[in-house]
C-alpha cells in the first residue's frame, strides 16, 4: 500500500526540487524528501479535509525549506590565509622561494585557483568561490600548466 503511494506521488519530489532550482546535491535532497514522504504517508489521516497529494506537497515543501535553513552557509575565503602546511614542512626554503616566485608569474585569478586547488577544493567549489564557469577554470588550469612548464624547464 505504502509502496504504491510512494510511486504514485514520487513526482512531487522532482517538482519541488525543480521549483527551487536544485542542481547541487540533487540526489541527497531527493533521498531525504523520499524518506520524509514515506513518514508522511504513514502519518496521513484520510479523515482530514486535505487530500493526500496536497498534504504531501505542503509538508514536503516546508520540510525542504527547513533543510535549506539547516545547511551551513559557506563563509567567504580569505585567499591570503590559505597555506599549504603539509607541503611547507616537507619542502626546503629554496623550493618555497621558487614556488613563491612562480606565483608572481600568474595572474591573480590563477593564483587563487592554484591555492584553492592545492588546498583540495573541487571544481564546483572553485567555480563558486571564483565566480566563474567550469570552462574558465579549465582555461586557468591550462594556462597555469603552460606557465609551470616554461618556468621550471628554463
Amino acid at each position: 500500500m505504502i509502496e504504491s503511494k510512494l510511486t504514485e506521488y514520487n513526482y512531487i519530489i522532482a517538482t519541488l526540487l525543480n521549483k527551487y532550482h536544485i542542481k547541487y546535491n540533487y540526489d541527497e535532497f531527493a533521498q531525504l524528501l523520499f524518506i520524509r514522504m514515506w513518514e508522511l504517508i504513514q502519518e496521513y489521516n484520510p479523515n482530514q479535509q486535505m487530500s493526500l497529494k496536497t498534504f504531501l506537497f505542503t509538508r514536503l515543501n516546508f520540510y525542504l525549506i527547513d533543510l535549506f535553513r539547516s545547511i551551513k552557509k559557506t563563509e567567504p575565503i580569505d585567499f591570503n590565509t590559505i597555506t599549504l602546511d603539509s607541503q611547507i614542512h616537507e619542502s626546503s626554503l629554496e623550493q618555497l622561494s621558487c614556488y613563491n616566485h612562480f606565483l608572481t608569474t600568474l595572474s591573480r585569478k590563477e593564483q587563487y585557483w592554484l591555492k584553492l586547488k592545492l588546498a583540495g577544493y573541487k571544481q564546483k567549489e572553485l567555480a563558486k568561490f571564483l565566480n566563474c564557469s567550469i570552462s574558465t577554470l579549465k582555461n586557468y588550469q591550462k594556462s597555469i600548466k603552460i606557465k609551470y612548464l616554461s618556468y621550471y624547464t628554463k
